[in-house]
Protein backbone atom coordinates (compact mmCIF):
# COMPACT_ATOMS: atom_id res chain seq x y z
CA UNK A 1 0.00 0.00 0.00
CA UNK A 2 2.59 2.09 0.69
CA UNK A 3 4.49 1.23 -2.31
CA UNK A 4 1.19 2.14 -4.15
CA UNK A 5 0.78 5.84 -2.64
CA UNK A 6 4.10 6.92 -3.40
CA UNK A 7 3.88 5.97 -7.00
CA UNK A 8 0.46 8.23 -6.76
CA UNK A 9 2.40 10.47 -5.18
CA UNK A 10 4.73 10.79 -7.80
CA UNK A 11 2.29 10.56 -10.57
CA UNK A 12 0.31 13.58 -9.06
CA UNK A 13 3.82 15.65 -8.84
CA UNK A 14 4.78 15.09 -12.56
CA UNK A 15 1.21 15.99 -13.53
CA UNK A 16 1.98 19.28 -11.28
CA UNK A 17 5.26 19.90 -13.19
CA UNK A 18 4.10 19.02 -16.43
CA UNK A 19 1.18 21.60 -16.16
CA UNK A 20 3.77 24.14 -14.22
CA UNK A 21 5.43 24.28 -17.69
CA UNK A 22 2.66 24.16 -19.86
CA UNK A 23 1.36 27.34 -18.19
CA UNK A 24 4.22 29.39 -18.32
CA UNK A 25 5.16 28.48 -22.06
CA UNK A 26 1.44 29.75 -22.54
CA UNK A 27 2.34 32.93 -20.46
CA UNK A 28 5.65 33.69 -22.61
CA UNK A 29 4.16 33.16 -25.44
CA UNK A 30 1.24 35.43 -24.93
CA UNK A 31 3.76 38.00 -23.24
CA UNK A 32 6.29 37.72 -26.39
CA UNK A 33 2.86 38.40 -28.42
CA UNK A 34 1.77 41.25 -27.00
CA UNK A 35 5.30 43.20 -25.66
CA UNK A 36 7.82 41.83 -28.31
CA UNK A 37 10.50 39.18 -27.20
CA UNK A 38 13.42 41.61 -26.60
CA UNK A 39 11.60 43.86 -24.02
CA UNK A 40 10.30 40.85 -21.69
CA UNK A 41 12.18 39.59 -19.35
CA UNK A 42 12.57 35.94 -17.85
CA UNK A 43 11.47 37.91 -14.77
CA UNK A 44 8.54 39.16 -15.88
CA UNK A 45 7.61 35.51 -17.24
CA UNK A 46 7.80 34.16 -13.90
CA UNK A 47 5.82 36.95 -12.51
CA UNK A 48 2.88 36.49 -14.49
CA UNK A 49 3.42 32.40 -14.04
CA UNK A 50 2.90 33.05 -10.35
CA UNK A 51 6.12 31.01 -10.05
CA UNK A 52 9.56 31.93 -9.20
CA UNK A 53 11.91 32.52 -11.69
CA UNK A 54 14.57 30.09 -10.70
CA UNK A 55 11.81 27.55 -11.54
CA UNK A 56 11.71 29.30 -14.98
CA UNK A 57 15.24 29.27 -15.33
CA UNK A 58 15.26 25.33 -14.28
CA UNK A 59 13.29 24.32 -16.75
CA UNK A 60 14.22 26.26 -20.15
CA UNK A 61 17.42 27.36 -18.83
CA UNK A 62 17.15 30.78 -20.74
CA UNK A 63 15.23 33.02 -22.62
CA UNK A 64 16.23 31.22 -25.44
CA UNK A 65 15.61 28.12 -24.25
CA UNK A 66 12.10 29.10 -24.01
CA UNK A 67 11.54 30.35 -26.89
CA UNK A 68 12.89 27.38 -28.59
CA UNK A 69 10.54 25.39 -26.48
CA UNK A 70 7.92 27.38 -28.08
CA UNK A 71 8.92 26.71 -31.86
CA UNK A 72 9.29 22.77 -30.58
CA UNK A 73 5.03 22.82 -29.29
CA UNK A 74 4.42 24.84 -32.87
CA UNK A 75 6.05 22.27 -35.51
CA UNK A 76 3.90 19.36 -33.91
CA UNK A 77 0.52 21.01 -34.74
CA UNK A 78 1.77 22.47 -37.67
CA UNK A 79 3.30 18.72 -38.75
CA UNK A 80 -0.60 17.41 -38.01
CA UNK A 81 -1.75 19.97 -40.50
CA UNK A 82 0.56 18.99 -43.02
CA UNK A 83 0.36 15.10 -42.82
CA UNK A 84 -3.50 15.92 -42.91
CA UNK A 85 -2.36 17.47 -46.04
CA UNK A 86 -0.27 15.13 -47.85
CA UNK A 87 -2.62 12.02 -46.78
CA UNK A 88 -5.70 13.82 -49.10
CA UNK A 89 -3.03 13.00 -52.16
CA UNK A 90 -3.29 16.31 -53.57
CA UNK A 91 -3.01 15.99 -57.71
CA UNK A 92 -1.22 18.70 -58.28
CA UNK A 93 2.58 19.07 -57.30
CA UNK A 94 2.61 22.96 -57.87
CA UNK A 95 -0.51 23.57 -55.77
CA UNK A 96 0.35 21.28 -52.80
CA UNK A 97 3.70 22.60 -52.60
CA UNK A 98 2.09 26.30 -52.77
CA UNK A 99 -0.24 24.61 -50.03
CA UNK A 100 2.44 23.30 -47.80
CA UNK A 101 4.14 26.86 -47.58
CA UNK A 102 0.56 28.90 -46.81
CA UNK A 103 -0.08 26.26 -44.25
CA UNK A 104 3.46 26.73 -42.47
CA UNK A 105 3.14 30.43 -43.07
CA UNK A 106 -0.60 30.63 -41.30
CA UNK A 107 -0.01 28.32 -38.76
CA UNK A 108 2.86 30.54 -37.65
CA UNK A 109 1.02 33.68 -37.41
CA UNK A 110 -1.41 31.86 -35.34
CA UNK A 111 1.65 31.33 -32.97
CA UNK A 112 3.52 33.82 -32.48
CA UNK A 113 4.18 37.39 -34.11
CA UNK A 114 6.39 38.66 -37.41
CA UNK A 115 8.89 39.77 -35.10
CA UNK A 116 9.11 37.07 -32.40
CA UNK A 117 9.70 35.12 -35.17
CA UNK A 118 12.86 36.66 -36.80
CA UNK A 119 14.03 36.53 -33.27
CA UNK A 120 13.87 33.47 -33.92
CA UNK A 121 15.43 33.25 -37.17
CA UNK A 122 18.22 35.09 -35.77
CA UNK A 123 18.76 33.00 -32.79
CA UNK A 124 18.61 29.71 -35.12
CA UNK A 125 21.35 31.37 -37.34
CA UNK A 126 23.53 33.46 -34.41
CA UNK A 127 23.79 29.73 -32.24
CA UNK A 128 23.76 27.90 -35.25
CA UNK A 129 26.37 25.35 -33.07
CA UNK A 130 24.49 25.31 -30.47
CA UNK A 131 21.67 23.80 -28.75
CA UNK A 132 18.67 25.99 -30.04
CA UNK A 133 20.59 26.22 -34.05
CA UNK A 134 20.97 22.13 -34.15
CA UNK A 135 17.41 21.46 -32.36
CA UNK A 136 16.06 24.56 -35.11
CA UNK A 137 17.68 22.20 -37.83
CA UNK A 138 16.45 19.07 -36.64
CA UNK A 139 12.92 20.66 -37.29
CA UNK A 140 13.55 21.68 -40.35
CA UNK A 141 14.92 18.49 -41.46
CA UNK A 142 11.11 16.82 -40.32
CA UNK A 143 9.41 18.96 -42.16
CA UNK A 144 11.90 18.51 -45.20
CA UNK A 145 10.36 14.72 -44.77
CA UNK A 146 6.91 15.97 -45.03
CA UNK A 147 8.24 17.57 -48.13
CA UNK A 148 9.67 14.49 -49.84
CA UNK A 149 6.40 12.37 -48.65
CA UNK A 150 4.51 14.65 -51.32
CA UNK A 151 7.44 14.84 -53.37
CA UNK A 152 7.37 10.68 -53.16
CA UNK A 153 3.51 10.72 -53.92
CA UNK A 154 3.31 12.53 -56.72
CA UNK A 155 5.88 9.87 -58.52
CA UNK A 156 3.94 6.67 -57.17
CA UNK A 157 1.13 8.45 -59.27
CA UNK A 158 3.33 9.22 -61.89
CA UNK A 159 2.77 13.11 -61.74
CA UNK A 160 6.54 13.70 -61.72
CA UNK A 161 9.13 11.42 -62.75
CA UNK A 162 10.52 8.48 -60.82
CA UNK A 163 14.09 9.53 -62.18
CA UNK A 164 14.10 12.80 -59.95
CA UNK A 165 16.33 12.66 -56.82
CA UNK A 166 13.10 12.53 -53.90
CA UNK A 167 15.23 14.15 -51.08
CA UNK A 168 16.79 16.63 -53.73
CA UNK A 169 13.74 18.35 -54.90
CA UNK A 170 12.04 18.22 -51.26
CA UNK A 171 15.22 20.12 -49.92
CA UNK A 172 15.01 22.33 -52.79
CA UNK A 173 11.09 22.92 -52.77
CA UNK A 174 11.45 23.78 -49.13
CA UNK A 175 14.26 25.78 -49.45
CA UNK A 176 12.50 28.14 -51.46
CA UNK A 177 9.27 28.10 -49.46
CA UNK A 178 11.67 29.24 -46.50
CA UNK A 179 13.04 31.84 -48.75
CA UNK A 180 9.71 33.51 -49.00
CA UNK A 181 8.69 32.67 -45.48
CA UNK A 182 11.52 34.66 -44.44
CA UNK A 183 10.80 38.00 -46.39
CA UNK A 184 6.87 37.51 -45.28
CA UNK A 185 8.27 37.34 -41.33
CA UNK A 186 10.81 40.37 -42.66
CA UNK A 187 7.86 43.17 -43.43
CA UNK A 188 5.28 43.35 -41.53
CA UNK A 189 3.11 45.08 -44.23
CA UNK A 190 3.65 42.03 -46.82
CA UNK A 191 0.53 39.76 -46.81
CA UNK A 192 -0.01 36.00 -46.70
CA UNK A 193 -1.99 36.38 -50.44
CA UNK A 194 1.27 38.70 -51.49
CA UNK A 195 3.56 36.00 -50.56
CA UNK A 196 1.55 33.42 -51.61
CA UNK A 197 1.44 34.57 -55.29
CA UNK A 198 4.88 34.98 -55.48
CA UNK A 199 5.79 31.71 -54.03
CA UNK A 200 3.70 30.25 -56.70
CA UNK A 201 5.12 31.92 -59.73
CA UNK A 202 8.65 31.06 -58.15
CA UNK A 203 7.08 27.26 -58.38
CA UNK A 204 5.32 27.92 -61.98
CA UNK A 205 9.18 29.19 -63.21
CA UNK A 206 10.50 26.16 -61.84
CA UNK A 207 8.57 23.60 -63.52
CA UNK A 208 8.54 25.78 -66.74
CA UNK A 209 12.73 25.49 -66.95
CA UNK A 210 11.88 21.62 -67.04
CA UNK A 211 9.18 21.88 -69.68
CA UNK A 212 5.54 23.26 -69.94
CA UNK A 213 3.55 20.79 -68.34
CA UNK A 214 2.84 22.03 -64.56
CA UNK A 215 2.98 18.72 -63.47
CA UNK A 216 6.28 17.97 -64.19
CA UNK A 217 8.75 20.08 -61.34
Amino acid sequence: MKAQAEIKHLGLRERQKADRRRHILDVAKSKFRAEGYANVTMEAIANDANVSSVTVYNYYKSKAGLLLALVAESDKYLIAQLEEMICARPDDLIEAVARFGQILRRHAMSYLSKPTWREVVAASIHEGSKDFGRTYMDLDRVLIELMQSLVEDAQDRKLISSDIDSLALADCLFSLQNIRFFQFIADDDISDEEIDAKFRHDLTALAQLFGNNRNNL
